[in-house]
């Protein structure tokens, strides 16, 4: 980032460290009844994709055929959010319209930046605040009420009890929800059931994928850092993730995916 005028550097560059802590802090958040990692297993978390006796690596969240398995899933996915029930949350808005920046969980910075969260699935402040202590039964009708935020909230809280929670959340960022992959990734990183390397993955998908903001928050939201050998073993399966998502969206629709809209972030243009 080049350096901001001495007129109004204090301004800009508190603005931005407001900002990183947002984010900082709201994605290890996302994931709601995640465990933390201990002290002492933070150089051990268990390992999903672990050399085979062949020395290939497989580090996909979830270990299934990205044409069959995959597509289904986010067939589930999409079949739970069918609209069957009314909301138990009227009141609460499922866009930015009319509510302000300041107060915004994951760090909005204008008008434009609000429009991408809710394209991408990020919860707005009165979602985010009331979501996270709902019940699973009133985020359930929520969900089947056609409100993916809160159908991505509850598969979260689900990960640690619900096989098919990682295929979901996985699944849906195929979809351009970008606010589940983030899930995922926090829940990966973070997880005793885990797996560090994969969360970092999913994190570089989200990425590509367009959310700018994430590599701020990446060293923060992971216990801690990757070697060199992880890391590019890591920045391949995000390629290989990246490109099964786009063949998931392929075999749905029958066309190729929509390119990526980059998260207009200010202080990362200026």
């Amino acid at each position: 980032m080049p350096p901001y005028g001495h007129g109004d550097s204090p301004v800009k560059e508190n603005t931005v460290f407001k900002r990183f802590l947002l984010v900082a802090l709201a994605l290890p958040m996302i994931a709601c009844n995640r465990e933390p990692v201990e002290a002492k297993d933070r150089h051990t978390v268990h390992r999903e994709n672990e050399p085979s006796s062949n020395g290939s690596v497989n580090s996909l969240p979830i270990q299934v055929e990205p044409a069959t398995s995959m597509s289904s899933g986010l067939d589930n996915a999409q079949s739970q959010a069918t609209p069957v029930t009314k909301t138990p949350f009227p009141d609460i808005p499922r866009s930015r319209d009319n509510l302000d920046l300041e107060s915004d969980p994951f760090g909005a910075t204008s008008e434009a930046e609000k429009k991408w969260l809710d394209a991408h699935g990020f919860p707005n402040a009165r979602q985010w605040e009331t979501y996270t202590i709902a019940s699973d039964y009133l985020l359930e009708q929520a969900a089947n009420s056609g409100d993916r935020v809160a159908r991505t909230m509850l598969d979260a809280r689900r990960l640690p009890d619900d096989p098919e929670a990682k295929t979901r959340l996985f699944s849906a960022g195929a979809e351009g929800d970008i606010f589940a992959l983030n899930s995922l990734a926090a829940y990966m990183a973070g997880s005793k059931d885990g797996n560090l390397q994969v969360g970092y993955s999913i994190s570089r998908v989200a990425e590509m994928r367009g959310d700018a903001r994430v590599a701020m928050a990446r060293d923060v939201m992971m216990p801690r850092r990757l070697t060199d050998l992880e890391k590019m073993q890591a920045e391949a399966d995000a390629i290989r993730m990246n490109n099964q998502l786009d063949r998931i969206y392929q075999d749905k629709y029958g066309s190729p995916p929509p390119h990526p809209i980059r998260r207009p972030v200010i202080e990362l243009e200026n």
